[in-house]
């Protein structure tokens, strides 16, 4: 099933005009990611072919959250530390705030998408199984 949303809506949405730095397949593959996320927990009776505007930004948001991530995972693997005279200067907290704009757009997304959300049974989050002792 397609997507809901495009790559020019999540880069317009967010302001991510360097296609340099941030090119179509990442865009694409947040989209994609988002989307399958978002399929398993549509109720059935939501029309996929038409979506609303509502389902379309709920997506939207999702992928630039997903986005906002993998910058931010760059981010840190690219990140180089930086030395005068012995002292350690901090290039900027670049990560924490991607980080943090990615939890905040994934929050808005899912709260936006709420209403074409199944009703949830009370899944279960964790299978228990009995007590093993380890140490004798």
């Amino acid at each position: 099933m397609a997507a809901f949303t495009s790559e020019s809506a999540v880069r317009l949405k967010f302001q991510v005009t360097d296609t340099a730095s941030v090119p179509q397949d990442l865009v694409l593959k947040s989209i994609e990611d988002a989307h399958e996320e978002i399929v398993r927990c549509l109720d059935p009776a939501v029309d996929q072919t038409s979506p609303e505007e509502t389902l379309v930004l709920g997506e939207t948001l999702l992928a630039g959250a997903h986005l906002l991530k993998s910058l931010a995972a760059k981010d840190a693997v690219q990140h180089k530390e930086v030395v005068v005279g012995g002292q350690r200067v901090d290039t900027g907290k670049r990560y924490a705030a991607l980080m943090a704009l990615s939890n905040q757009s994934g929050e808005q997304a899912w709260e936006t998408l709420r209403p074409y959300l199944r009703e949830s049974s009370g899944a279960v989050e964790a299978v228990v199984t009995d007590t093993t002792p380890v140490l004798g």
